[in-house]
């Protein structure tokens, strides 16, 4: 009882100090690092080898979280052969090359800033995976993510379309399906009709008596051929 009383007292009297608490500094701006792939294979039983660029958007959330997003822009080129993702009983058909976008998100702890990695490539299988991804930035700092969520990537030739969504799973498919090029739409070309300009005859035509005589005056003698105007 002494003892409660006694700490009773010091709080009392402002004398209790109490260890201070850390908390994260969410001042810090957000950071965005940039990668390059090239050959490298899709996911599964890779039916795509893909070349393009990886933004990664890296905020600072309070208690040593952070949060990440990541956007993908490039091509795809089909392997002949392999299953395709949208249904693996149909295997891809040809070589094509389509547009590929995606994007993803993560929660990511750590007690540890992260960094970019400068000129960042990726040629092959190299690369970390993308379920993992944003932790190589975390180096060092004993990071952990549960994964990618949400995430969303759109696949596209000129005549077939396949989306793969965290939510809804997979519509669509690439079967490496040979598209018709694309017909150019005739351009209407601009014609200007001109008209003939009548050419001269070399005579001037005489008027006829009855139009140019007035009433009552004898009409003007008919020009004869050779009789030629006097012009000087």
């Amino acid at each position: 009882m002494r003892r409660l009383l006694a700490v009773s007292t010091a709080v009392a009297a402002g004398a209790l100090t109490l260890p201070a608490v850390a908390y994260a500094d969410t001042s810090v701006a957000a950071i965005q690092c940039h990668a390059t792939f090239s050959q490298h294979p899709e996911s599964g039983a890779g039916w795509a080898l893909d070349t393009f660029a990886r933004a990664t958007t890296i905020t600072q959330l309070p208690e040593g979280k952070w949060s990440v997003h990541i956007k993908d822009s490039g091509r795809f080129t089909s392997v002949p052969g392999k299953p395709s993702d949208g249904d693996n009983s149909v295997l891809i058909a040809n070589k094509v090359t389509g547009r590929l976008h995606g994007s993803g998100s993560y929660t990511v702890l750590s007690e540890k800033s992260p960094s970019c990695s400068p000129a960042e490539h990726y040629n092959g299988t190299n690369a970390p995976t993308t379920g993992q991804w944003p932790l190589h930035y975390f180096a060092g700092g004993g990071a952990s993510t549960s994964g990618i969520d949400p995430w969303h990537w759109d696949y596209r030739t000129r005549c077939e379309h396949m989306v793969e969504d965290s939510g809804a799973g997979t519509t669509g498919n690439i079967t490496g399906k040979v598209c018709p090029s694309p017909t150019p739409t005739p351009t209407p070309s601009e014609t200007t009709t001109q008209t003939p300009t009548p050419e001269p005859t070399g005579s001037t035509p005489v008027p006829s008596p009855s139009d140019s005589t007035p009433p009552g005056e004898a009409p003007a003698p008919t020009p004869v051929k050779g009789d030629l105007a006097v012009t000087g």
